[in-house]
Formats: C-alpha cells, sequence, structure tokens
C-alpha cells in the first residue's frame, strides 16, 4: 500500500490489512522499528497521516534506547505520542518492556559531550582559550561537571518524554484501552 503523507511525498507500507469485527472495517499496518525511527526523512507529520489510515499499528524490532541513539528515540517517542493521540491500538515486539526500552543509566555528562561537544580543554595544548562550555560568550555554566545549563535541560526533557513514552506504551498495548478504542468506533 502507499500512503500519502507530508509534503506531497508517498510512504510505501509493505504489510498491510483490513480486518471486519462485528461488522467494521478495520485497517492494521505492520512496520519494523527501523523503517519509521531510523529514516531521517519523516517526522510527526507523517506519523499522524498513518495515525489517522490504522486503527491498529504492529510495530516490530524495538531496540534498547539510550541517549547515545537520541534521534531515534525522539522519532520513536514522536511516533507513540501521535499513535496514541488518535487513539491507535498498537502491538509492540521490543527487546524488552516498555519501562525498560529507554536506558536512562548512561552518564548525563557523556551524554551531553556526545551530543553537543565540548568540554574542558587541555590547558597545556592551546593558550588563551576558554576552557569551559560557553565561558567566552557568558553562557551559564552548572556546577556540575561543565555542562550547559541548556544541555543539562535537554538532558531532563529527553527523560520526561522517555517516561511517558513508555507510560503511553504500557497503556495503549493493554487490553482496556483496545477494548476502549473498539467501542469508541
Amino acid at each position: 500500500m502507499t500512503l500519502p503523507i507530508a509534503f506531497q511525498r508517498t510512504l510505501h507500507i509493505r504489510e498491510t490489512a483490513t480486518t471486519t469485527t462485528t461488522g467494521e472495517r478495520t485497517m492494521v499496518a505492520r512496520f519494523h522499528f527501523n523503517d519509521l525511527c531510523k529514516s531521517h526523512n519523516l517526522g510527526s507529520s507523517d506519523f499522524r497521516a498513518i495515525a489517522h489510515q490504522f486503527h491498529t499499528v504492529i510495530l516490530e524490532g524495538i531496540p534498547l534506547l539510550t541517549r547515545r541513539e537520541h534521534d531515534q528515540a525522539r522519532r520513536f517517542i514522536t511516533l507513540v505520542d501521535e499513535l496514541y493521540e488518535a487513539g491507535c491500538c498498537l502491538m509492540c515486539e521490543a527487546s524488552t518492556v516498555p519501562d525498560a526500552i529507554f536506558d536512562n543509566g548512561e552518564d548525563a555528562e557523556e551524554a551531553h559531550r556526545d551530543e553537543f561537544g565540548g568540554g574542558v580543554v587541555e590547558e597545556e595544548s592551546v593558550e588563551n582559550v576558554e576552557t569551559k562550555v560557553g565561558e567566552a560568550l557568558g553562557t551559564d555554566v552548572t556546577q556540575n561537571n561543565d555542562l550547559t545549563v541548556g544541555g543539562m535541560a535537554s538532558v531532563r526533557e529527553l527523560s520526561f518524554a522517555f517516561r511517558r513514552a513508555a507510560s503511553r506504551l504500557t497503556e495503549m498495548c493493554s487490553k482496556p484501552w483496545w477494548e476502549r478504542q473498539r467501542e469508541a468506533k
């Protein structure tokens, strides 16, 4: 099936089905995580098109995600949000339970530096160069390992989004959710 998505583009969906239960037709689509969340071409409006076309989405191959895969994690969170808001039913095949899909055990300093670069410059190798992130520009620097305030906020924001998505995944895959969505149709 070819689904029209944002900006006059289309998305080829390899596996779709139409089922009939209690006299109503229901569209189902099956995706692999990589097809939706590793692609740099898909975003919220594309996921919204999927959510409005399909009552049920089957998503396979959801890996354990850390802040190192922040692009994939953010796309996955956006996908979950769009499916949730549209009231889609979701079936997932993942490497672990929803609460553990997002690994927050990574050190915040390391994650920030990997994502944004920066840190302390060795003074022996360079003279008269800023030694802390943002020092020359007067940017606030936290007292915790020289992370910028904005960088720490980004890490905290992603952690909140992880928790919200895990909660939504648990709810969307539950029997009560499926029953409510079936009654709403």
